[in-house]
Order: structure tokens, then sequence, then C-alpha cells
């Protein structure tokens, strides 16, 4: 993990949605979204869950951001 994907992680975690995240960051969503799955495959837990309408931390997401 790098810090690129710590902010990415902590813009999706603020802004709720990986497309306003992403916008933020002035990347495409899709490179946005697997630099998250990357941080979630190296710790084994998933961090956010992918809502129709944005994206909401499971406890592992909030603990990671605390």
């Amino acid at each position: 993990m790098d810090f690129r994907q710590i902010n990415y992680f902590m813009w999706v975690f603020e802004e709720g949605s990986f497309s306003k995240a992403a916008a933020k960051a002035n990347v495409v969503q899709s490179a946005l979204s697997m630099q998250i799955r990357r941080i979630e495959d190296e710790f084994g837990v998933l961090l956010f869950n992918r809502l129709p309408r944005g994206v909401e931390p499971t406890e592992a997401g909030r603990k990671f951001y605390e």
C-alpha cells in the first residue's frame, strides 16, 4: 500500500462515492476502484459496501479510516 492509495481510500470514505472521489483525485473511477480493491486484497477485508447510490464503509473501513 502506498500514500496515493491511502488518499484514495480517505476520499472515497469522505465523499461516500467512488465517482466523486475519482473527480477529486483527478483520475478515472475504474482506476480509483482498482486501487481500493488492492488495499482490500492486501488486508483480506472489504472496506466498503458497494451500493446502487454510492458506498458505505464497513466496520473494517471505519477502523482503517480512524
